[in-house]
């Protein structure tokens, strides 16, 4: 049975990261097959309680008072000394059951020299210590007991530690941490160099052993360090030195990550406040409220004691022991890895681990923390998460692909976001490296180091799976890595047990199986586990799962069934759910899409050149059809209030057929034309943008108006131009300029039109409903403008009636064409799209409910107006379910 070693921890000035060296201490204590106990923040009432199961050390860590005592605390966290003369009775009445004690904490010789008379062996330090000289004291101390030595032989291996630290590392780059508290009347002693401060009091003798007269009462070269040391001790201290700077250096990064970008503070104009703020509330509404927190809380999230399981996974608490990683073994699994021998550069955090193991979770826990920061202060750097699985696409430098990504995935304009990364107001959280196309992750890290040249301020994290990183021929400019580690065995049952017998079965089987025990330590997977498995016996999971020939599809499907068969009667057959599911699950891996937004779908969703050759087609008729209608039905009926003109040929009849045909024509064209769904979701007008589009669109315009009036001009002339003077193709002409004239204007001036500020999306299909309300606005406006500006024009020259006439079907014309331009195109393309969709079997009709209804059922998370997949992972399950 391993010895128990009791560690005791004070720190009521909370100047110490004591917590941190307790996880170090006890991983560094399980190493040397020690059973460590631990209590903090120890009150002098609760001692004796705790010395009641004797164990064989007691070691304390925390203040020393010198003379007066050790600085504990009282019930209310406040400073209590328990003087010597107490700690020495303690210790008397336990004289015979504790066999050493360790006081690692400045000027404890006092007590060490007190207590010696009741235990066999007592570690005091004779001055006060650096916290990383006590902490590598302790692990040569126990790395001595573990190999068999005598206290005394540990404690001079304690020593030597200490001097191969200090030999390792420059002291003048440490820093400098005492334990000590203020002591009155203190006497200033000799300063002695770190490795002879530790004491050693032996009962027997009641003589100090601090005089280390074994070489090691003088600084010496690391050549002279005692060369009869138990095997493998030098590399062992060597390894956790690197550890434990690992360690401090992970933590730092994780826990100042964002600080360096803070000093890059912007002044801020009041618009720009509140844009940032708006950003700032999307990123916290899609990604902690709509993604994190479901994933910890949607099904049983694994909640484990921190303090008595530092390395546990944690709720939303702060600083490193939120995330979902053990630093020892995310060290074990670097030390042997390139990325090891490479940090230290740049300003990226790297975040590894295999899939399930939490990063995106670990990404977010960060995000969230960072969002806390920017709430309180729009004047610094705001944190935006993207994933990296977009930038294959294209493959554009990143500046482009992230203002790209702003537009589409936060709706934020170029006039907004071009400037923020300029000016270097962005911390970028990269979610997806190993989701970039194998054959280009190479580059999207070259073009990330590129970025990071060009933006040394702009702060980096980027998730990958491990090995994929590994793998990569390039690497990234990286201060930091953490690489997020399977759940222990112990760790697993306790969340077992924490269920109770809904997963006994379960844990039966997990006891049976080793296999299938380490295939639950992925935290992803263990979740699932307990949604798909609860309540089966050991015996149907037995014959489930040994006939399963891919245990992972066995969990996702199991999964998906008991989630579907979850809450109440569904009206979606499920059958078809899976269908529906997996063509999404499949159309998002093609598209490298993490959030769906059903307005964002694009005719790149259809599956071949025939579809989409068809779906033009269909933009093309619907819109030319519905428009053309339109104009012909109220031209007819203008014309017929008007002047009761009914012929044998029915003149108005043929006119408003020829007028209505030529704006269909047209009104189909630009619905069909454009290759992307680009809806208009809010209204603003800039200068600055229409400067970029204002030729393009008056040519655009230009082009129309002259085609409308030649195609009438034509059609004029070939049922009207009987007697050879072509009246049709000069009317024609004439009026293809006035049209052409008009509406390059009219293009023109709405070319400023566009999303100046970020629109708050909220619900789903929230932009194509904006899109159609902004179409009819504007198609309202010009037809007002433009028919107002005609009927005066006409009236003053050719009379009131024809004045009317010509304000009416000018109106009606141009409020119909520039109204489809500007966000009715779009409602056009998305309806066809859907329908198109639909009719093959694809998507539900009622997309929205169908979505919420996954969501509900914890298939889907609905992050905004869009809609993710639980999990990656499950996405790729489900798309590999897709025929396509």
């Amino acid at each position: 049975m391993a010895q128990e070693i009791l560690i005791l921890a004070s720190n009521p000035k909370r100047d110490l990261r004591l917590d941190r060296e307790i996880d170090d201490l006890i991983s560094a204590v399980e190493r040397s097959q020690f059973q460590p106990r631990v209590r903090v923040a120890v009150q002098p009432q609760q001692l004796p309680a705790l010395f009641a199961d004797p164990p064989y050390i007691v070691h304390f860590c925390g203040h020393g008072a010198g003379e007066q005592g050790l600085v504990l605390q009282d019930e209310n966290g406040k400073e209590q000394l328990i003087s010597t003369e107490a700690l020495a009775n303690l210790f008397k009445d336990f004289s015979n059951e504790i066999h050493c004690a360790v006081f690692n904490a400045c000027d404890t010789n006092f007590q060490a020299e007190s207590i010696v008379k009741y235990v066999n062996y007592v570690i005091g330090m004779s001055q006060p210590i650096l916290d990383k000289a006590a902490y590598y004291f302790a692990i040569g101390f126990y790395q001595g007991l573990a190999n068999g030595r005598t206290i005394e032989q540990a404690y001079t291996l304690g020593c030597v530690a200490i001097q191969i630290w200090t030999e390792t590392n420059s002291q003048s780059t440490q820093s400098r941490q005492y334990r000590h508290a203020e002591v009155v009347g203190q006497i200033l002693q000799p300063k002695l160099l770190e490795h002879l401060k530790p004491v050693l009091w032996k009962k027997s003798t009641l003589s100090s052993l601090g005089s280390l007269e074994n070489n090691l009462d003088q600084e010496l070269p690391s050549s002279s360090i005692p060369t009869h040391l138990p095997p493998g001790f030098f590399e062992t201290v060597e390894q956790e030195i690197d550890r434990k700077e690992y360690k401090d250096q992970a933590r730092v990064a994780y826990d100042t990550f964002g600080q360096f970008s803070a000093e890059n503070a912007a002044d801020l104009t009041k618009a720009e406040y509140t844009q940032r703020k708006i950003l700032v509330s999307k990123v916290k509404q899609f990604w902690i409220e709509g993604f994190l927190k479901p994933s910890l809380y949607g099904i049983n999230a694994i909640k484990l004691d921190l303090k008595a399981r530092p390395d546990a996974i944690a709720d939303l608490s702060q600083g490193i022991e939120a995330l979902a990683v053990k630093l020892d073994g995310s060290y074990d699994e670097l030390r042997e890895m390139q990325t090891y021998k490479e940090m230290g550069q740049g300003r990226t955090l790297l975040i590894l681990g295999a899939p399930g193991s939490g990063k995106t979770i670990a990404l977010l826990q960060l995000t969230q923390r960072l969002l806390e920061r920017s709430e309180q202060n729009l004047r610094l750097p705001m944190p935006v998460v993207f994933n990296l699985s977009s930038w294959a696409r294209d493959r554009k430098a990143i500046v482009d692909w992230l203002i790209d990504e702003l537009r589409e995935k936060y709706q934020v304009p170029k006039l907004l976001s071009e400037p923020w990364i300029n000016r270097q107001q962005l911390i970028l959280l990269l979610d997806g490296l190993d989701e970039v196309n194998e054959e280009y992750r190479n580059d999207c890290v070259r073009a990330l180091n590129k970025f990071m040249e060009l933006f040394p301020q702009s702060e980096v994290a980027v998730c990958s799976r491990v090995r994929d990183y590994e793998a990569l021929s390039e690497r990234l400019q990286i201060s930091s890595a953490l690489c997020l580690q399977p759940l222990s065995p112990k760790q697993v049952y306790e969340f077992l047990d924490s269920v109770g017998g809904a997963l006994a079965g379960l844990r039966a089987l997990l006891k049976q199986d080793a296999d299938l025990e380490q295939f639950a330590q992925t935290p992803l997977i263990l979740n699932f586990m307990s949604a798909a498995y609860q309540g089966w016996s050991v015996e149907r999971l037995m014959q489930e799962l040994s006939s399963a020939p891919d245990r992972t599809q066995h969990l996702f499907d199991t999964y998906v069934d008991r989630r579907l068969d979850r809450g109440a009667a569904s009206d979606y057959p499920k059958h078809q759910v899976l269908t529906w599911l997996s063509w999404l699950a499949g159309r998002m891996v093609q598209e490298k899409q993490t959030v769906f937004l059903i307005e964002k779908m694009q005719p790149t969703w259809l599956r071949n050149r025939s579809e989409a050759r068809a779906y033009r087609i269909r933009t093309f008729i619907v819109s030319g059809l519905s428009v053309g209608l339109i104009f012909w039905l109220s031209f007819e009926l203008i014309f017929g209030l008007s002047f009761q003109l009914i012929t044998e040929l029915s003149v108005e009849l043929i006119f408003g057929l020829i007028f209505g045909l030529s704006v269909g024509l047209i009104s189909g064209l630009i619905v069909s034309l454009p290759k992307k769904i680009l809806p208009l979701e809010k209204l603003s007008w800039s200068w600055q943008r229409a400067k970029y589009r204002f030729i393009r669109e008056i040519f655009t315009g230009f082009s129309y108006g002259l085609s409308v009036g030649l195609i009438s001009g034509l059609s004029f002339e070939l049922i009207f131009g009987l007697d050879g003077r072509s009246y049709g193709l000069i009317f024609g002409r004439d009026l293809g300029l006035i049209f052409g004239l008009s509406f390059g204007l009219i293009f023109g001036l709405g070319s400023g039109l566009g999303t100046f500020e970020i629109v708050q999306r909220v619900v789903p299909n929230q932009g194509i409903r904006t899109s159609r309300r902004n179409g009819n606005l504007l198609g309202l406006i010009s037809g007002l403008v433009s028919g107002l500006s005609f009927g005066l024009i006409s009236g003053l020259v050719s009379g009131l009636s024809f004045g009317l006439i010509s304000g009416l079907v000018s109106g009606l014309s141009f409020g119909l064409i520039f109204g489809l331009k500007y966000g009715g195109a779009a409602c056009i393309q998305h309806f066809t799209l859907r329908q198109m969709l639909h009719h093959k079997g694809c998507i539900p009709w009622n997309y929205a409910k169908f979505l919420d209804f996954a969501s509900d059922r914890l298939l889907m998370k609905k992050v905004g107006g869009g809609y993710v997949f639980f999990h990656r992972m499950l996405m790729e399950h489900l798309a590999n379910k897709n025929p396509d």
